[in-house]
């Protein structure tokens, strides 16, 4: 049985903290749409689904043995990284384990390609490394823009150029991962209405007058969206 969106956000919450829930939810949503013992099997022909762990430790040994890579639970981490994740047939399929795996394949990514990169392009450069391996190919196959419209957020942006102007302030530290979708969904409400300078001197008759025309054209406007 696939997991509810609330059960990945409170799995994100105690297994993957580093790593803000939603950006873990759209990720499990993308790769396995909740399902704990999913499996992928890369270039070959894929299982029936899996109702247990052990049945599907059991399938995915199968095909690593026959020369395959698969893709295995919540986070479809891929067999070939189990090793280095620390991970085991017994672990890959225990929900908390695989969420946290999957944060840590994630904040690796990201560590490797934030220098020289805003917050913001270098996450979507991580997950299409998640998906790929490939900092341009999660791009190319619309990877990134699924997982960022499951984030909830309406368009992934542009195809990114080789090289980025350096942030205006220090990369933030990987326990700020989890803050970057929070901060874009932010971003694209609409922006708070600037405070109006106070009226030129009457006596500057040319400033004063074009002041009081955007007065006028400020007040129709507000009275058009009431």
């Amino acid at each position: 049985m696939a997991y509810s969106a609330a059960a990945i956000l409170a799995l994100a919450l105690q297994c993957a903290p580093s790593v803000a829930p939603e950006t873990v939810l759209a990720i499990v949503q993308t790769e396995s749409s909740g399902d704990p013992f999913a499996l992928n099997v890369n270039g070959g022909r894929q299982p029936a689904r899996q109702n247990n762990a052990a049945d599907a430790a059991a399938t995915a040994q199968r095909f690593v043995a026959a020369g395959y890579s698969v893709d295995l639970g919540l986070g479809q981490i891929n067999s070939r990284n189990m090793r280095w994740l620390g991970l085991t047939w017994e672990t890959v399929f225990d929900p908390c384990t695989n969420v946290a795996a999957l944060a840590r394949v994630l904040t690796t990514n990201y560590n490797a390609v934030r220098a020289g990169r805003d917050p913001q392009t270098a996450l979507r450069v991580a997950l299409s490394m998640y998906n790929t391996g490939s900092q341009t190919r999660g791009f190319r196959n619309g990877y990134v823009a699924k997982v960022v419209g499951n984030a909830g957020v309406a368009n992934a942006p542009a195809p990114y150029a080789s090289t980025f102007p350096a942030p205006a302030s220090a990369a933030p530290a990987t326990g700020d991962l989890r803050e970057l979708l929070t901060e874009e969904n932010t971003a694209l409400q609409a922006p708070a209405a600037r405070p109006r300078p106070a009226p030129p001197p009457k006596w500057n008759v040319f400033e004063r007058a074009a002041y009081d025309r955007e007065t006028e054209i400020l007040a129709g406007n507000e009275r058009n969206s009431i």
